[in-house]
């Protein structure tokens, strides 16, 4: 199904995907860099895409050609779809079952896997890639306990959040042999609820958003082992005893972070420093539960999703680094989960 797009708009800042939860469709979306207009130009419904669900997390591969979808309706199903960037329109090349309902994907550094994270399940799952960019059944479940995103950083090692179980968990990744191997843990405050983890370019320092606490802490990365070690740490919501919060980016720059936080419905900014520190140059409205959000590559846009709402906004971002919105737009029911393509 392709959507009529309004060919007035200045040439999109690149392509993104937004995942439609209450509707089980992944829409391809156009941002006009000077308007800030974003347009949905197709809309492709999961096919046996059946129930209903929150978050639909998804992942693109290296080149952003192919695009992985976790469907955790009645049936879990682990979705591929092909971008065609000249003709601006998803191709559905197939699905594949998963083993519980996952609520992060990544593909792995290597290209050829990947990799999915269930908390309900405490499972990681490693489906392989074929020749067509089509992932197939998992050849490996992993028990791992209440595990909520996996990123590999630039040393090659997975690591994985536990969010009940207050630890960030790191593995030895084999891609010969689709194995993942325990390596270090660092145990983080009880009930702080680790979610979501980001590294920076080179792998030396990474950055850990707990959803329960509301914090923000800043990790160093050991050169030798991987091992974490916390540097700082701050309060999105200082005083507040219970947080919501949920989605962690860091700027292309490397040097402003950003992340979300729910029962606010606000998006925080903060300046990140040599040794660690984190100051914070401000926080903005966001649209009604900001589960999810992403930059451009080029780091002069952010597109936030508003769960309960239904909206994406548009946030243009200047010189000090906080987003200012420029556009809000009706995207569809429960989006959950964008990327920047």
């Amino acid at each position: 199904m392709v959507l009529a797009v309004d060919t007035g708009h200045e040439t999109a800042d690149g392509l993104w995907a937004v995942a439609l939860a209450g509707e089980g469709a992944v829409a391809l979306c156009a941002l006009a860099p000077v308007t800030g207009a974003f347009d949905v130009i197709d809309k492709q419904f999961l096919p046996g895409g059946t129930g209903s669900c929150r978050g639909v997390p998804m992942a693109a591969s290296a080149d952003k050609g192919r695009i992985y979808v976790a469907w955790r309706g009645e049936a879990f199903r682990l979705f591929s779809f092909a971008l065609d960037r000249d003709a601006r329109r998803l191709t559905c090349l197939g699905g594949a079952s998963l083993p519980a309902s996952m609520c992060y994907t990544t593909v792995s550094s290597c290209g050829q896997v990947v990799l999915s994270t269930s908390n309900t399940g405490s499972v990681i799952a490693v489906s392989v890639i074929d020749e067509e960019g089509r992932a197939g059944d998992p050849l490996l479940t992993q028990e791992a306990f209440k595990a909520h995103c996996l990123v590999m950083a630039a040393n090659g090692l997975a690591y994985v959040t536990s969010l009940r179980g207050d630890f960030v968990q790191s593995y030895a990744f084999d891609a010969a042999r689709r194995d993942l191997k325990p390596l270090t843990r660092l145990e983080l405050p009880e009930a702080s609820g680790p979610r979501h983890i980001v590294f920076t370019a080179d792998g030396t320092r990474a950055y850990l958003l707990s959803e329960f606490a509301g914090t923000l802490t800043s990790l160093n990365v050991d050169a030798e082992t991987g091992s974490l070690s916390v540097l700082d740490r701050v309060e999105m919501l200082p005083g507040v005893k219970r947080a919501w919060a949920a989605e962690l980016r860091l700027g292309p720059d490397q040097t402003v972070l950003y992340a979300s936080e729910r029962s606010t419905s606000q998006i925080f900014a903060y300046r990140t420093g040599t040794h660690g520190g984190m100051e914070l140059i401000g926080a903005v409205p966001a649209p009604e539960c900001p589960t999810a959000f992403d930059l451009c590559v080029t780091g002069r846009h952010l597109v936030a999703l508003g769960e309960k709402s239904g909206e994406a906004w548009v946030y243009r971002i200047d010189g000090d680094g906080l987003p200012d919105r420029v556009t809000r737009t009706e995207i569809g029911a429960v989006p959950s989960w964008t990327l920047a393509l």
